[in-house]
């Protein structure tokens, strides 16, 4: 894979097809880079004419936004392949944490260091990195990603001081945030404490929302699976009540869901729940061959869409996916869900995941945004390049990215 690592010196980049995201595919298009931002997007045979500086051909390759994967769990790379589908979403969970004990810091440590080189070579610019531990943090900050780090809280008692959880890095990549696991492993006023203390700063907030039956179940009346991980663990709480409402409802009623609220799976979703979701302009976080591994379904990507919901992609972790690949989660989704045109996948993978985190530089090639980029190999033949490209095998050859 090439790298073209940019500083402020003029560059124009010409490839076979651009996806701006921001507008219509160009054909034989360019963009042009100078300071540190994308200063023009357009035909080749134009922008060549009034440019001055370097220009690099990158072939017949799609030039397109570096991705975004806006739900990872690095600290669970460890387990990639250690771990088999069950059949039951909370058997798999106690197979993890009984798994994830048996590996030292170190093995941990090594395994996010090789994570994060795939995503690289997968072409991730973007990452909404959830941790427990705060491990991967050292490994971030050398890390060529821009990033949101969520520090992930899981207390259903409601123990937890915050204060014990609060970090500052004025890392121009990183933005630090807080995130409460899922709705049944934080107390409710626990989520609505760290979404007051995300809201207050203008940090995205990530829950995981309506990824399993059992959690549908146990917010409905408070049994099954879940209610006995919580007490073996120690964890329930004996005052509990369960709310008898749906995930996403419950969350509504906590007043936690507005347009920077990342509800992350929402695979158990009703019609109902989606109005909610609608209505609170949340960013819906998919995760399909993750849920496909722990056989919970798929999300209702046609539904979502028509509600006016811009939901982005996130790859999950190691521990219930195989790759790290955002390009094949949209393939995922584009063979489940044909019908939807195929930029809507690209906008998935880069634009709408960028809007999600708060990156309003990152996500489309157009004025003023940063040039981090990828080129695409693939099959552009036939009346529709986006689709062929979406459909056929692909490879990222180039990257480009800001040389800070």
């Amino acid at each position: 894979m090439e790298e073209y690592p940019v500083s402020r010196k003029p560059v124009l980049f010409r490839a076979r097809l651009i996806l701006p995201m921001q507008g219509p595919p160009v054909e034989n298009g360019a963009v042009a880079v100078e300071r540190g931002r994308i200063v023009a997007v357009g035909p080749y045979s134009l922008l060549r004419r009034t440019f001055s500086g370097r220009s690099v051909d990158l072939g017949e390759v799609a030039l397109l936004p570096a991705l975004a994967n806006a739900h990872t769990h690095l600290e669970l790379s460890v387990l990639r392949f250690r771990l088999t589908p069950t059949g039951s979403f909370v058997t798999w969970v106690k197979s993890l944490l009984r798994k994830r004990a048996e590996f030292s810091l170190e093995e941990v440590r090594r395994a996010a260091g090789e994570a994060l080189k795939e995503l690289w070579r997968e072409g991730v610019g973007l990452l909404g990195e959830v941790g427990n531990t705060g491990l991967t943090l050292a490994l971030l900050r050398e890390a060529p990603f821009f990033t949101v780090y969520f520090r992930e809280i899981i207390d259903f008692r409601g123990t937890t001081e915050l204060k014990d959880f609060l970090a500052r890095f004025p890392e121009a990549r990183m933005v630090y945030a807080l995130s409460p696991h899922a709705p049944y492993t934080v107390s409710p006023v626990l989520i609505q404490a760290i979404k007051s203390w995300t809201r207050r700063r203008g940090r995205p907030f990530s829950i995981h929302v309506a990824e399993s039956p059992e959690e549908t179940l146990f917010l409905r009346d408070g049994s099954g699976p879940i209610r006995f991980l919580l007490e073996e663990r120690g964890q329930f709480h004996p005052e509990f009540r369960a709310p008898g409402l749906s995930p996403v409802a419950y969350l509504d009623r906590l007043g936690v869901l507005d347009d920077r609220t990342i509800c992350v799976h929402v695979v158990q979703v009703s019609p109902e729940d989606i109005e909610i979701l609608a209505r609170r302009r949340v960013r819906p976080c998919l995760c399909p061959r993750s849920n496909v591994f722990l056989g919970v379904g798929l999300p209702p990507l046609p539904d979502l869409l028509r509600a006016g919901l811009r939901p982005c992609l996130g790859t999950d972790s190691l521990a219930s996916n195989d790759r790290l690949s955002i390009l094949s989660e949209m393939e995922v989704l584009y063979y489940a869900y044909p019908e939807i045109p195929p930029e809507t996948y690209f906008l998935m993978g880069t634009l709408w995941g960028a809007e999600a985190l708060g990156r309003r530089d990152l996500g489309a090639l157009a004025p003023g945004f940063r040039p981090e980029m990828i080129a695409l190999s693939g099959s552009f033949s036939g009346s529709d390049p986006v689709r062929g490209l979406l459909e056929g095998p692909k490879k990222v050859e180039a990257r480009i990215y800001e040389d800070l």
